[in-house]
């Protein structure tokens, strides 16, 4: 499916909706906000929550700032299932129908499907840490007020950072040309984050780090040089999958 025929399909989810929830990834908050999403709701006159998701890989007190630059946000975890009920009464407050229909937007690999799931009480939404497991609009109805209509994840047009993609997830990582270089990214950017996941000193330069991880987890060529590469690779799915906090 070309991403136009995405976009169509989240258009018209924002316009059948009374309330739209947009999912952060609470590691990425600003990069995983989606802008011509937020415009094409205004626009339309629709009720935002920022639904700040996957609260149990951060540490709050670190992204409470972000609270003033949201729209209605409710902190979850899908995982651990935290805040959902807040986030329930929240539609329910601004609702404010008999029947509520609830679009779920947002970037691939956010956790949408996942949080339909939890506030519907039905595993109906396709879920995965896979980005793009959603091809079309799903209708998910709960016991309750609540329709739920889930959405494609979509990338803004003519958005093209690679690493901002991987980071997110919504880049396969066997597709990525240059994993190392992302890597060592993720490496600086965490400042000590994945040294403390695999167990390893710093190094000189997140180079040097890689190549330590490397060698931590034997993931070695022939003579026992790091493979660097397939190295990269992990760190960014251990990344993806919540499993460097």
């Amino acid at each position: 499916m070309v991403k136009s025929k995405f976009w169509n399909i989240v258009n018209e989810v924002i316009y059948n909706s009374d309330v739209v929830l947009e999912v952060l990834d609470a590691r990425l908050i600003d990069d995983t906000r989606n802008v011509d999403i937020e415009n094409e709701i205004k626009q339309l006159n629709k009720k935002l929550i920022h639904v700040v998701n996957k609260i149990d890989l951060v540490d709050i007190e670190t992204i409470k700032e972000k609270l003033k630059e949201l729209t209605n946000p409710v902190f979850i975890s899908s995982i651990q299932r935290l805040g959902t009920t807040i986030l329930k009464q929240k539609i329910l407050q601004i609702g404010k129908k008999d029947k509520i229909v609830v679009g779920v937007v947002g970037y691939p690999n956010t956790g949408k499907s996942s949080v339909i799931n939890i506030l519907s009480g039905r595993k109906k939404a396709r879920t995965s840490s896979t980005s793009g497991t959603t091809r079309g609009i799903q209708k998910i109805r709960s016991s309750g007020r609540l329709m739920f209509l889930d959405t494609p994840g979509v990338i803004p047009f003519e958005e093209n950072d690679v690493v901002k993609h991987a980071l997110i997830g919504s880049i396969n990582v066997q597709s990525l040309k240059e994993p190392d270089l992302i890597a060592m990214h993720l490496i600086e950017k965490l400042n000590g984050k994945v040294e403390q996941h695999y167990k390893v000193e710093r190094g000189s330069n997140s180079e040097e780090t890689l190549e330590r991880i490397a060698l931590k987890i034997n993931r070695l060529k022939k003579g026992g040089i790091p493979d660097i590469m397939s190295t990269a690779k992990t760190i960014i799915m251990d990344w993806q999958r919540g499993r460097i906090k």
